[in-house]
Parts: C-alpha cells; structure tokens; sequence
C-alpha cells in the first residue's frame, strides 16, 4: 500500500467518524425536551453533509475505499434521516428514529470507523 493510499484511508474514517458525530448528536438532541427540535434537524443536516462528503469520497476513489460496511453505513444513515424528518414533519412519535439510530450506530460500533479503532 502507497503512503498516499494509507493516508487516503485514515481521512476518510476520519470524516465518517465526524459524521457520525453529529449524527449521534441529532439523535440526542430529538430526545431531549429542552432542546428546540430545529437544533437536532441542524446536527442532522451537518451529519448528512459529512456522509455526503464521505459518500462522494468513497466512489470516487472506490479502488482504494471499498468496503461493503461503508456503503451500508451510508444505507442506514439514509434511512435514519428519512425516519427523524419524516416523524418531524408530521409530528408523530420518534420511535422508528430510535430504532433506526441504534441499527446505524450498532453497523458503524462493529466496523472498521469504530470510535474504539481510532
């Protein structure tokens, strides 16, 4: 492996580590009575941004990124900000946003992105 291609990698789990920080905070903050639900909407929309980033990273430089948890991961996240926005929008209950969440967060805890693994 080239020096470039290692230091290719360590930026992209580095940018999916932030993404899912701020995911991890959308999340928090949808829970949270005493916080305006618009700031967990803000923590998602910077978290969708960083996965897009990360996405975009990733197929084009698909060579040296594959990894067939990171496209799962981009899935799951997907589907977890339809879930927060849609229950947002029509103001039900965020119980398929949590579910949603903990299949995100249990992918990204057992894979290489792994906060333990930095």
């Amino acid at each position: 492996m080239h020096s470039e291609d290692f230091a290719l990698i360590e930026n992209f789990k580095s940018l999916m580590r932030q993404a899912m920080i701020y995911a991890q905070y959308s999340h928090e903050s949808i829970f949270d009575k005493s916080v305006n639900d618009s700031v967990a909407v803000s923590y998602l929309n910077v978290a969708a941004s960083k996965f897009a980033a990360s996405e975009a990273l990733y197929y084009s430089q698909f060579a040296v990124l594959e990894r067939d948890e990171a496209e799962e991961i981009f899935h799951l996240f997907d589907s977890y900000m339809s879930e927060l926005l849609t229950n947002q929008k029509t103001e039900h209950s965020h119980q398929w946003t949590d579910i949603e969440f903990n299949r995100l967060k249990e992918t990204f805890d057992s894979s290489v992105f792994a906060f333990e693994n930095h």
